[in-house]
């Protein structure tokens, strides 16, 4: 063969290659990002209510490593952007509540709790970071209020608050007599805050401030320019999340049973469709999450035929086909996508376990691994 011969097959075959490299970049291989569980349990302070489990994302097997005491019933947690700062809140009532900072070290798999702060009695269940990570907020249910915590450069949480409340009621009787704070979000973009209400059945709009300023709690939201957005009377809004593209949000209303899918942009929501999650209104609706890739939707529900209800999303319109179910243990409430999207982690609380499925990126259907993590209580699960 000649040299020019050989050389334009070699460059062809260099070429094929890194194609072929480049082609499999995006879609990672199992077990590539998914290292750790940290799942938040109701206990007593001194139980370890918050635990780490180390993942194998190859075999979906894990070992429990430590867990921390300290916190009565850390029923829900967040992480910042690098996953060494964990931030619970402490589900209890009267002075007890608080807002808890920790830190976790992931080469030797230890927590540490770095300091607490009450909530005054505002019994928190749900806790996110601003964008900036300089800001850590609670969605309060007993106090239908949120609170907003600054913190210091390691990550302690400020006895500097900001506590915004809300008031009214809607037709349930029994689950809307005042306003109950399920869920604060932000906005893809990093400007706005969303705030859900089941107990008024609307969600609340924040603009940020326009000069947020670190260790100052009132700078952080413009409390002046909040809108309202009503929901349909009795639903119950609980939980709100976003398309990765930033364009479709989607609420799951605990009490209607419903899922509404809305159009974002600037700060605007826009219905588009409203479907049924739970056709019994066993007012059992829970968690809601996409996918990574943003091809599929997953809420989960209990009280009635408990499961994981699977949907695909138009790429274009956001809107949603239910396409499979998946029942789980007992009383599913919180769950998780890995960041690999090869594993969903579902809390199930009255079977008192984690149930690990294994997700199929193609279809987006789920089989169970059977490999369940026992343990009892438990409310929360996340990857990291």
């Amino acid at each position: 063969m000649k040299p020019k011969a050989l050389f334009v097959m070699l460059i062809l075959w260099l070429s094929f290659t890194t194609i072929q490299a480049r082609s499999t970049e995006d879609v990672p291989d199992k077990g590539t990002y998914a290292k750790f569980l940290l799942v938040g349990c109701y206990m007593k302070p001194d139980e370890e209510g918050v635990r780490m489990y180390r993942f194998d994302g190859q075999t979906a097997d894990v070992d429990y490593p430590c867990g921390l005491r300290g916190i009565s019933n850390p029923a829900f947690l967040t992480s910042d952007s690098t996953g060494n700062r964990i931030y619970a809140i402490g589900d209890d009532e009267g002075k007890s509540s608080t807002a808890n900072a920790l830190l976790f070290d992931k080469e030797s798999g230890l927590l540490s709790l770095l300091n607490s702060q009450s909530t005054d009695g505002e019994l928190p269940i749900y806790i996110t970071l601003s964008p900036k990570e300089y800001f850590v907020l609670t969605a309060n249910y007993k106090g239908g209020s949120i609170t907003v915590f600054s913190q210091d450069k390691k990550g302690k949480l400020q006895r500097d608050t900001k506590i915004i409340r809300f008031a009214g009621n809607g037709p349930n009787k029994k689950r809307q007599e005042q306003s109950h704070l399920h869920c604060v979000t932000f906005t893809p973009d990093g400007k706005f805050l969303l705030a859900t209400d089941l107990g008024t059945d609307c969600i609340y709009l924040f603009p940020i401030g326009k000069r947020p300023e670190a260790g100052k709690a009132h700078s952080l939201l413009d409390e002046s320019r909040v809108v309202r957005i009503q929901m349909d009377s009795g639903s119950g809004p609980r939980h709100i999340c976003f398309h990765p593209n930033g364009r479709f949000a989607y609420l799951i209303s605990e009490l209607s049973g419903k899922i509404t899918v809305f159009s974002y942009n600037e700060g605007k929501l826009e219905r588009l469709q409203t479907i049924v999650c739970d056709p019994f209104v066993a007012e059992g609706n829970a968690d809601i999450h996409v996918s990574s890739d943003g091809k599929f939707l997953y809420a989960s529900k209990h009280l009635k035929e408990d499961g994981i209800i699977v949907y695909s999303i138009d790429s274009q319109k956001g809107t949603l086909v239910q396409i499979g179910f998946q029942p789980t243990g007992l009383y599913p409430r919180s769950f998780a996508i890995s960041p690999d999207g090869c594993y969903l982690a579902v809390v199930c609380r009255d079977a008192n376990c984690i149930q690990i499925f294994e997700r199929n990126r193609n279809t987006g259907l789920l089989k169970n691994t059977g490999k369940n993590i026992r343990l009892e209580r438990p409310a929360f699960v996340k990857f990291l």
